[in-house]
C-alpha cells in the first residue's frame, strides 16, 4: 500500500444504500450528514491562517505549483465522494472488507483531484486518512452511539491494522523491482512510518495533541482559526510528518524543526491571536523549502472529528438518536 489506500483496482460497483431509520425527517442521511461534515472539515483547514509553511489564503507557503484556490478546487471535486466513504461502516462491513472499498474509492477521489487540480498533489494523504476516519463514524454511528475519541480512533486504524509489518518490514529482507517510494526509504532508513504507522496506531495525533489542544484553545476564548492553528502546532510536534523527512532530512525533523515548532507553541497564545510568534516557524520552513503537509492532513481530520463527538444539544447526530429532527437552524427539535 502506498499512502494512500488506493490500488489499482477496477471502479467500485453500486451498491445500494439502505435508508437510515434514523435519517432526519427531512430524509437526509447519515451518509449525507458524514460527507458534508468532511467537506466542511477539507474547506476549514483550507482557510485557516496563517498556517506556516503551508497553503492558505494569506499565500502558497513553501509551494510553487499551488495556491488556496487550488485547494478549493481540489476539495469541491472530492466533495461527492466523502459520504460514500462513509457507506462501508453505515452498512456494517467489518474492517478487512472495507479497505478494499475504501481503496476503489479512493482511486477515484484521487483521479478526480488530480483532474481539478491539472495534476496536482493537494489532498492524496487526506483522501487516506479521513476515508478511515468516515468508515470509523459510519460504523459507529450504525450502532447507535458516538464513542469516544480513543475508541473512535481505534476503529478508524481497524482496516489497516497490520499494514506496517506486511508491507514495510518485508523491505528489510527483499527490495521490490521497482523504486523505492518516498516513505518506503524513510522506513529503511531511519524506521519512520508515516501516515501507515499514525492510523495503525488509531491516529494518537488527532486524538491526544490535535483534538486537546483545538478544545482547550477554544475553552480559553480564541476564534475557531486561532483554535485551529493550536491543534496544528500540536500535531506538528508529535507527527512523523514524511513531507518535512523526506523534503528537509532526518537531522532536520529531529533537530530544527521540532526544536522551531517547540518554540513557536510556547509563544503562540491563541486567544490573543499572536500571529507574529508563528513567524520564525514560518521562515525556517521556508529557507528549507519544507511543507507540513502530513500534519494539515491530520488537522483536517481533528476538524472532522471535534464536531462530530461534540456534546452539544445542536450536534446533527445526537439529535437522530434521541429520535428527534434536524431543524432549519441546526437546532434540535422533539
Amino acid at each position: 500500500m502506498n499512502a494512500s489506500p488506493h490500488g489499482g483496482m477496477t471502479a467500485p460497483q453500486n451498491r445500494t444504500m439502505t435508508p437510515d431509520p434514523r435519517s432526519v425527517k427531512t430524509g437526509v442521511t447519515l451518509e449525507t450528514l458524514l460527507g458534508a461534515l468532511a467537506s466542511e472539515a477539507t474547506a476549514a483547514e483550507i482557510l485557516v491562517s496563517p498556517k506556516p509553511g503551508l497553503v492558505d489564503p494569506r499565500d502558497s507557503g513553501c509551494h510553487k505549483d499551488m495556491d488556496w484556490t487550488t485547494f478549493l478546487l481540489s476539495a469541491a471535486a472530492l466533495a461527492p465522494h466523502w459520504g460514500p466513504q462513509a457507506r462501508p461502516g453505515l452498512e456494517g462491513d467489518p474492517p478487512s472488507s472495507a479497505f478494499p472499498l475504501l481503496r476503489e474509492r479512493g482511486r477515484l477521489m484521487e483521479r478526480d483531484m488530480f483532474a481539478a487540480t491539472g495534476g496536482v498533489n493537494t489532498h492524496k494523504g487526506l483522501i487516506f486518512a479521513l476515508s478511515l476516519w468516515l468508515y470509523a463514524a459510519g460504523h459507529t454511528l450504525r450502532r447507535g452511539q458516538l464513542g469516544t475519541p480513543e475508541t473512535l480512533g481505534a476503529l478508524a486504524g481497524s482496516p489497516v491494522a497490520g499494514c506496517v509489518e506486511r508491507e514495510l518490514h518485508p523491505l528489510r529482507e527483499t527490495l521490490p523491482p521497482r523504486p523505492l517510494t518516498h516513505g518506503e526509504r524513510l522506513f529503511l532508513e531511519h524506521g519512520v512510518t508515516g501516515i501507515r504507522g499514525e492510523a495503525e496506531r488509531g491516529f494518537p495525533g488527532v486524538v491526544h495533541r490535535g483534538l486537546p489542544a483545538l478544545r482547550e484553545a477554544r475553552s480559553a476564548g480564541a476564534s475557531r482559526n486561532d483554535a485551529a492553528l493550536a491543534a496544528l502546532l500540536a500535531l506538528m510536534s508529535s507527527c512523523e510528518d514524511s513531507n518535512v523527512i523526506h523534503r528537509g532530512g532526518y537531522p532536520f525533523w529531529v533537530g530544527p524543526y521540532l526544536q522551531e515548532v517547540a518554540r513557536a507553541r510556547e509563544a503562540f497564545d491563541p486567544p490573543r491571536g499572536n500571529h507574529e510568534a508563528l513567524l520564525p516557524l514560518d521562515r525556517l520552513l521556508r529557507a528549507h523549502r519544507v511543507s507540513p503537509g502530513g500534519a494539515a492532513d491530520l488537522l483536517a481530520c481533528t476538524l472532522f472529528v471535534d464536531p462530530l463527538l461534540s456534546p452539544l444539544a445542536a450536534n446533527p447526530f445526537r439529535c437522530i438518536f434521541k429520535g428527534n429532527i434536524l431543524t432549519e437552524k441546526g437546532g434540535c427539535s422533539p
